[in-house]
């Protein structure tokens, strides 16, 4: 048995504090619990680590010295960043939370309970400044679930609509190893990742979207709307039209008669797809299908991959166990062959496999990834390396998609040109057959 001194509030919002006996940390929260307490922190009287706990979960520390702001950074963004693509529909009132509040509330939290606020007094602190009304009620809800004696990860597990699991999951890791302060905050980081991945790849995509749909509409006008005129003219004129024009305009008569088919072709299709990937085999086969794609297919697993390896180590650095870490990861990833890898690393740890081995004998997962995950299970820093192999993903996709945007730009571009320049060439080459004839 060891002596551990803690911090810990009771249901009312008051702080104490004194010592107790306990083989490590987890069992030293554990009794905490037990006598209605809710552990803010825990240290060993002897200055020896709990041997519970995974080394980057007793090394988080706060690097800000900053006092609290009065206003939170899920209201006012700070703490990293704005998105650019932020405006007025961030702002509704009916609007869910989404991933910058979610991180800001964990960093205010994190905050407050690392200077000494009770958990209870600090969810006060926030429903008084949040201004979302959803926002708002959920927050009133969980101080008063924490108020009458509930954990607040159970609280956090009363709305899974505004919390995803991974958060939920790290907060109980926390809660129960009495590093709740540490464990948001190393929450917020993980959030803030994925979203500034997700503003970059939205950053990366605006332009490429609008060349594209500009092209589109400069091709449908000119098609449906400029070359009808011209067509009336040469028409009366009794002029014999080049083979190039005639295709030209037939095409713009197609769409100017029959637009609305091609509208409800479009909707059929894009609502038949819809059914079909709806359902588990037809998603099956279209994630498969997405997969073999070259140049797109390889970002969407390096996004999925980044997605394992940030959130597989962010629960283990929390202290959360590494099935339960799997089951979380399960659900942040899209495509639904690498969800059945992932299902099938779960089966294989059950029965005593290792992860490196395991993820060595499947192709998808590169060889310097294994080799990284395999060192940081000889280590004991398993954790720290599935980050760092997030942030390695991280850097290669935003390559990646920088390579493939500074290639998409010119060929839409280039395709633009084309089909303007054989429409305009169409049209010289009636104007000329037009002027042969006067002749």
């Amino acid at each position: 048995m060891r002596e551990f001194s803690y911090k810990a509030t009771n249901a009312s919002g008051e702080i104490t504090s004194g010592r107790l006996s306990a083989q490590d940390q987890r069992q030293a929260a554990a009794s905490l619990q037990r006598q209605g307490l809710i552990p803010l922190q825990i240290a060993a009287l002897d200055g020896e680590p709990g041997n519970s706990l995974p080394p980057a979960a007793k090394t988080v520390s706060f690097k800000s010295k900053s006092k609290l702001k009065l206003k939170p950074k899920f209201l006012t963004g700070s703490g990293s960043r704005d998105s650019p693509f932020s405006g007025w529909a961030d702002k509704l009132p009916w609007r869910r939370p989404g991933v910058k509040e979610l991180a800001g509330f964990a960093e205010d939290l994190g905050l407050l309970l690392k200077a000494g606020v009770p958990l209870n007094r600090a969810l006060v602190i926030l429903v008084e400044l949040i201004e979302k009304p959803l926002f708002s009620r959920v927050m009133e809800n969980l101080r008063e679930q924490v108020k009458e004696g509930s954990t607040f990860w159970g609280a956090l597990r009363a709305h899974p609509d505004i919390f995803p699991p991974v958060f939920i999951g790290m907060v109980r890791a926390g809660e129960s190893g009495g590093i709740l302060d540490a464990a948001l905050n190393r929450l917020a980081l993980y959030l803030n990742g994925i979203r500034e991945l997700k503003e970059f790849l939205v950053g990366a995509m605006i332009y490429p979207l609008i060349l594209t749909l500009v092209t589109g509409a400069s091709i449908v006008l000119l098609l449906a709307f400029v070359l009808p005129k011209f067509a009336a003219i040469f028409s009366d004129m009794g002029v014999a039209l080049p083979t190039a024009t005639r295709v030209m305009l037939a095409c713009g008569n197609f769409m100017q008669a029959w637009w609305w088919a091609l509208g409800l072709g479009l909707g059929g299709t894009i609502f038949a797809f819809r059914r079909f990937y709806s359902h588990p085999q037809g998603r099956l086969l279209v994630d498969r299908w997405i997969l073999r794609l070259p140049g797109f297919g390889t970002i969407l697993i390096k996004i999925d991959l980044a997605r394992f390896f940030r959130t597989l180590g962010s629960m283990l650095a929390s202290g959360v166990p590494i099935l339960e870490s799997l089951q979380v990861v399960s659900g942040v990833i899209n495509n639904q062959i690498i969800k059945q890898k992932v299902a099938h690393l779960q089966e294989e740890l059950r029965q005593g496999a290792v992860i490196s081995q395991v993820l060595a004998a499947d192709p998808l997962f590169p060889s310097l990834a294994v080799h990284m995950i395999g060192v940081g299970e000889e280590t004991g820093h398993l954790d720290e390396m599935l980050e760092k192999l997030a942030e390695m993903y991280d850097r290669e996709l935003k390559v990646t998609i920088k390579a493939l945007t500074s290639l998409f730009e010119p060929l839409v571009i280039l395709f633009m040109g084309l089909v303007i320049g054989a429409i305009v060439v169409s049209m010289l080459m009636a104007i000329f057959s037009v002027n042969e004839l006067g002749g």
